[in-house]
């Protein structure tokens, strides 16, 4: 059957598409809330696609489905397939390679890393934007001038007022620990001190009609916003924060969904009209159940092969109006 002839089958409800070559290997994985639509839509105003879009839709000899109860669902049905399958034509799921940590010592610095390794440094990560952690290490140096050196040796940047100077005396010594533990302490969300400060230097600038300063530094506030919301959410995995959402299906289907660890938990449909003691009863034990299973396990580190689906995933949630939460400690 002609691909578009096909597509005309296909239904208007979520799940997940699965595009594949003439020798039926899998080349990309999509999910959609509509699959009619999202389909068809590669196969129309094909002026508009990028030119990857273009190279793959020639390569593509037929396309199978698979649909899902929500959205939710098919996303992270599509995550797990690109995981399995990795398809060529995906970069979704393919970033952990490029994550990076801020490597930060009170007494010795703050780095931009790969890798965490065993020494007395505090790491936070995994982050997917290596290029804009250098940006956001150097604002930190630019706003508490930090040193920027190794060697702590007397430099010229002490003598134009951007270095505090830790290798001119014991008290910019101690300064210089003091404002790296409170960057650190703004790190695990204990303060917004920088965006208070950055606040106040771009409310000088605009006052000064310095627009041009004042763009530059709004651009450096939602560098750090974006680091702090990746941040929250490791945190919450880390600290085993379980997520419970549900989401309404029709007006008396509701799914439950308990995720933990950047994983799915538990998951299962619910009919309201048909909720009472007995059922809530057993919804209850269900999901307690398998919190004490889980609290049963080691805390699990949250490494670069899991945090593509926990940033997806708790992103989605999070940003859906259509799904209620509410987050819960184990």
């Amino acid at each position: 059957m002609d691909i578009k002839e096909k597509i005309k089958d296909f239904p208007q409800s979520p799940g997940i598409y699965m595009m594949r070559d003439d020798k039926s290997n899998v080349i990309y994985v999509g999910k959609s809330k509509s699959l009619r639509d999202r389909i068809k839509s590669y196969f129309i105003n094909s002026n508009n696609h990028s030119r990857k879009i273009k190279r793959m839709v020639k390569n593509i000899s037929d396309i199978t489905i698979t649909t899902t109860d929500t959205e939710l669902d098919a996303l992270i049905l599509e995550c797990e397939k690109i995981q399995e399958i990795k398809p060529m034509y995906n970069t979704l799921m393919k970033k952990y390679e490029n994550y990076c940590y801020i490597k930060i010592n009170s007494q010795k610095g703050i780095y931009i890393v790969n890798h965490i390794e065993n020494d007395d440094y505090i790491y936070f990560g995994p982050y997917t934007m290596e290029r804009k952690l250098e940006e956001i290490k150097n604002i930190f140096i630019e706003v508490y001038k930090l040193p920027n050196c190794q060697k702590f040796t007397k430099c010229i940047r002490y003598d134009l007022n951007k270095c505090i100077g830790p290798c001119r005396s014991i008290e910019n010594k101690d300064l210089y620990k003091d404002i790296l533990e409170n960057i650190i302490d703004t790190l695990n969300g204990e303060n917004d001190e920088i965006l208070n400060i950055l606040t106040k230097q771009m409310n000088d600038a605009i006052q000064c009609l310095n627009f041009e300063e004042a763009q530059r530094i709004k651009k450096n506030m939602d560098l750090m916003n974006s680091l702090f919301r990746k941040q929250q959410i490791i945190t919450k995995a880390e600290d085993n924060k379980l997520l419970i959402g549900w989401i309404k299906l029709n007006e008396s289907i509701v799914k439950i969904y308990l995720i933990g660890y950047g994983k799915i938990l538990y998951s299962k449909k619910v009919d309201l009209n048909k909720i009472n003691d007995d059922i809530k009863e057993e919804l209850t034990l269900d999901i307690r159940n398998r919190i004490l299973r889980e609290k049963k396990k080691t805390k699990e580190i949250i490494d670069k092969s899991s945090i593509d689906f926990i940033n997806i995933i708790y992103n989605y949630i999070e940003n859906n109006k259509d799904i209620n939460y509410i987050y819960v400690d184990l």
